[in-house]
């Protein structure tokens, strides 16, 4: 004898345990009257408990136990090992860097003594700083696309632009 065709997955989720209360109960109540619903109903049964997995053995139960644990430390530990490895990385770099300014920077090694005087340089006249800050000021308005600025702004004794009408100390 065959199963109900509309109870053959109701069977199958029954005998898996994956089947609500109110829906069992109403397949237990259509399992009483119905032979072929309950030969298939075993049928299932018996199926399904070949496919189970065997009990575990109490190593298996502590190594499942313990397999939080054991994961945390292990995270903990790959989480070490790379923060270690960029602070030497860090330090790797800050060295290369500080070789690098030794060697590039003549005389960047040779630190004057605790009672050595600096250096003393020439200072260039104040009329080419203002002319060389006069050119870079123009080549980088140049580059910016800009046009020129005046050298004074258009201001009267009390710090107002006569043009546009707005004091010039005031930040929009």
């Amino acid at each position: 004898m065959a199963a109900c065709p509309d109870q053959e997955e109701r069977l199958d989720l029954h005998a898996a345990g994956a089947l609500e209360d109110d829906e069992a109960l109403g397949l237990i109540q259509h399992l009483e009257g119905c032979e072929g619903c309950r030969q298939a109903l075993a049928t299932s049964k018996e199926l399904l408990s070949l496919v189970a997995l065997p009990a575990l053995s109490p190593e298996e139960k502590t190594e499942l136990q313990e397999l939080p644990r054991r994961t945390l430390s292990e995270w903990r530990r790959g989480a070490r090992r790379q923060g270690l490895g960029l602070k030497t990385l860090g330090a790797l770099m800050a060295t290369v860097a500080a070789v690098t300014l030794l060697l590039l920077v003549p005389g960047a090694w040779l630190l004057p003594g605790p009672g050595a005087k600096a250096p003393v340089t020439a200072a260039a006249p104040a009329t080419d700083v203002e002319e060389l800050d006069a050119e870079t000021m123009a080549a980088i308005e140049a580059w910016a696309g800009l046009e020129p600025l005046d050298a004074v702004l258009f201001e009267d004794s009390q710090g107002w632009d006569e043009e546009l009408d707005i004091d010039v100390g005031e930040t929009l």
